[in-house]
């Protein structure tokens, strides 16, 4: 995906650095199929190359097309933006063995909680095979690393945070969008991702009727949610519930290109996931891209959230939806909070974005090769 891409575009620009992409000509996600596309104007060298089991981080691998950039490229450097369990980091130490055994390894994790293998004993085995070849792994978060180091991994660790491309999330101006979206003259409470139960979205439904109850003299606020998932009609049916259908634009998944704008059709932008068993939100990429585009945020407590808002956004919470009523009241009612939160998000924002990525990237991989000095 275009936005996603920018880390490897920007150390690619480095004179002492030839880096290939190798990534699926396509990729189910979100409930979109995104069929790859060249960047015309990338340092990059990008091979598309076909896969089985897309849509699958752990189960996909390359059906074809990936020998040659091991046997003939002969890279320093293999750094693998997968799990190390999947069948993918499995075939990628396969081809580093057979054709490139000195070549430098990295792996990327985002693991959230300790977790049990789904398919018996052969992730498990996949992960120490490809833990033995490791130089370097990238943990999305302290705690990925520390989750990691329990499964076993005791080589070094680099923890990195997703990133944001600022050329695609900032400020602009959306005034006919939020027009057609009939979001004029109200104050928008913002969700974009998937509509799945663990991702707090009743929650977020709750607190917009405790809103529309107690403020109606007041304040008029409707609330957009940009995605797609398997429990859309669920929520749907507690909005109905609820009394507040009216108040609530439903638009499905959009193209990454095009999520800054309706990033931008919200005055605050909400992420109220909630920690089950087998799951805890990572990340929350969505926060930082909220961030870039000046729209104050809050997140639930939920796993990485609080860590990513610091002080730039309002934490709640999780399952909470009076505490996060009273949140969104805030940001609504406090015109100073607004502004102090955006000027602290752009602040923020500066650890996330791909330039500071990348460079630090780059730094790792001259300590590989010894480069440092």
């Amino acid at each position: 995906m275009k936005p996603y891409r920018r880390k490897f575009a920007l150390i690619a620009e480095r004179p002492d650095v030839t880096l290939r992409v190798i990534t699926p000509t396509r990729w189910y996600e979100s409930f979109q199929d995104i069929v790859f596309e060249r960047e015309p104007d990338t340092s990059c060298e990008e091979f598309p190359c076909p896969i089985r089991f897309s849509g699958y981080g752990s189960r996909f691998y390359y059906r074809r097309g990936v020998k040659p950039h091991f046997r003939d490229f002969q890279p320093d450097i293999i750094h693998l933006e997968e799990e190390a369990w999947s069948l993918n980091a499995l075939q990628t130490v396969h081809l580093k063995r057979k054709y490139c055994p000195n070549s430098r390894f990295i792996f990327r994790t985002s693991l959230s909680i300790p977790i049990k293998q789904r398919f018996g004993v052969l992730p498990v085995w996949i992960e120490h095979r490809v833990f033995r070849e490791t130089d370097r792994a990238f943990p999305l978060s302290v705690n990925a690393g520390k989750i990691l180091t329990s499964r076993g991994y005791t080589g070094q660790q680099t923890p990195f945070p997703n990133g944001v491309d600022v050329r695609h999330f900032y400020k602009m101006e959306v005034s006919e969008l939020r027009n057609a979206l009939r979001l004029k003259d109200c104050f928008v409470i913002g969700y974009v991702g998937r509509l799945l139960r663990m991702k707090g979205i009743d929650t977020l439904l709750e607190a917009l009727a405790c809103l529309v109850s107690q403020d109606t003299a007041a304040y008029a606020y409707k609330l957009l949610i940009v995605g797609q998932g398997e429990d859309k009609s669920h929520f749907q049916e507690i909005a109905q519930m609820l009394g507040i259908s009216e108040q609530v634009v439903w638009i499905d998944a959009v193209p990454p290109e095009e999520v800054p704008a309706y990033i931008n059709c919200m005055d605050t932008l909400v992420l109220p996931s909630r920690t089950t068993a087998k799951w805890v939100e990572f990340f929350g990429r969505v926060l930082i891209e909220g961030m870039a585009c000046e729209v104050p945020v809050i997140g639930s407590d939920s796993g990485e959230i609080p860590h990513v808002i610091d002080d730039a956004g309002l934490v709640f919470p999780e399952a909470d939806a009076d505490a996060l009523a009273e949140r969104i009241r805030q940001i609504a009612h406090d015109a100073s909070l607004r502004n102090t939160l955006v000027a602290r998000g752009l602040t923020r924002i500066e650890n996330f974005t791909w330039e500071t990525i990348a460079e630090r990237t780059y730094q790792v991989y001259q300590e590989l090769l010894g480069n440092v000095r």
